[in-house]
């Protein structure tokens, strides 16, 4: 097994290069939206690892690294969750990380445990194994020095596990198609230039889909192909996977804002009043239009409570109004004297002085209230309701239960 480069080598090592910068930049990047962020660098992490195995064993230099040879099969495990909740932190603007989560990682850890015995091995058994599954050069596989269970199963385990892997990432594929179709159904009713990122992160997520599927097709042909299962068809997906991280590198980090937090709602002043109606006094809106938008307005954020989404924007509130952006901002402008964040944040925030005055959600901590009623960080939180109530959460929490 003379080591060797060749230009599909080259091809996946640069694909590896790619995906351990975006790992690390999408799982230490300090701005917002730190769960989506991290949990997509886990899963890049994962795809880099299963990558960097792949090359060496394609490429001979597996002999420097025994160590390597089995280390990511488990992670095959670890991947579709991870893909699952960032889709589904990427679509459900609610989501927040729980405990119980923990526990889609089962699978990983039985497949770990049962793997030990394999990881004990000399380093000249495990090589002989990646001759043979990738190389097929003589000698065959030898015999492990002691007898064991494990062993003697080895051969038979791998087709059933590759059936038992190929169904588990199909099954995960449908939970996240299931997630997805009716979210694009949802922007298909927006307008695009509102969700251009988070449509395009959508169909990010369908693109991992696709890894999977390649991953199942390839082990199947490679099964048909030589009558067992073979490590071959691994080229061809890490070559995908490289070609993916291409592609996030070169389009997603450029052209979109994912490591960055939306505009903080305290950020933009309100308009003064003078300074909006001389903004708006050559528009064409009516008073009887402007208050009609308005009614209409205050009927959807009693009744959908759209201020609930911490991505929600002009653009998609003038939407779901059926209204152009322009004259949504001008009605907010001129009958609400307010801009349109301070508009949003002061449902927000009489959403969460309703919730802060029930005595039984009193063990709820304040910033999960605060996050249910549409904020995207504490610090934002806090600052708006200081700025509406000219008081903190806790502040107005403990008088209200010493009255």
């Amino acid at each position: 097994m003379q080591p060797f480069l060749d230009i599909w080598s080259v091809l996946i090592l640069l694909g590896a290069g790619q995906g351990l910068f975006l790992s690390w930049t999408f799982f230490f990047s300090p701005h917002g939206l730190r769960l989506r962020n991290r949990l997509l660098g886990l899963l890049l992490f994962c795809l880099t690892l299963l990558v960097i195995e792949i090359l060496l064993c394609y490429s001979g230099y597996i002999k420097f690294a025994p160590f390597f040879v089995g280390l990511t099969e488990p992670l095959t495990f670890v991947a579709p969750p991870l893909l699952y909740l960032y889709v589904r932190s990427l679509t459900q603007p609610a989501f927040r990380w729980q405990p119980r989560y923990l526990w889609l990682l089962g699978p990983a850890g039985l497949h770990a445990v049962y793997m030990l015995p394999f990881f004990a091995q000399t380093d000249a058994w495990k090589l002989c194994t990646v001759a043979n599954s990738f190389h097929r050069a003589p000698p065959a596989v030898p015999a492990p020095a002691h007898d064991f269970w494990w062993f003697a199963t080895y051969e038979q385990f791998y087709p059933v596990f590759y059936l038992v892997l190929s169904g588990y990432l199909l099954l995960y594929l449908g939970l996240q198609l299931r997630v997805l179709v009716p979210y694009w159904r949802r922007l298909a009713t927006q307008p695009k230039g509102a969700t251009t990122e988070r449509a395009w992160l959508g169909r990010l997520g369908l693109g991992f889909g696709l890894v999977l599927l390649v991953y199942v097709g390839a082990t199947t042909y490679f099964h048909r192909a030589t009558g067992d299962v073979n490590d071959a068809g691994d080229v061809w997906l890490a070559s995908l996977i490289s070609l993916l991280f291409y592609g996030m590198n070169g389009w997603a980090i450029s052209r979109s804002n994912l490591l960055t937090q939306p505009v903080s709602e305290t950020e933009t002043a309100a308009e003064p009043a003078e300074a909006a109606r001389r903004k708006y006094e050559k528009t064409a809106l009516s008073p009887e239009v402007s208050a009609e938008i308005l009614g209409r307005l205050r009927t959807l954020m009693t009744t959908a409570e759209p201020y609930r989404s911490p991505d929600l924007s002009l653009a998609e509130l003038a939407a779901q109004l059926r209204v152009p952006g322009y004259q949504l901002s001008q009605v907010i402008n001129e009958q609400c004297q307010q801009n349109f964040f301070d508009f949003i944040n002061s449902y927000r925030i009489e959403e969460v002085k309703r919730q802060l005055l029930r005595p039984e959600l009193a063990h709820l901590k304040l910033e999960e209230i605060g996050f249910a009623a549409g904020f995207n960080s504490k610090s934002a939180f806090n600052a708006a309701f200081k700025k509406h109530t000219q008081t903190t959460p806790s502040q107005f929490r403990k008088t209200a239960f010493t009255q």
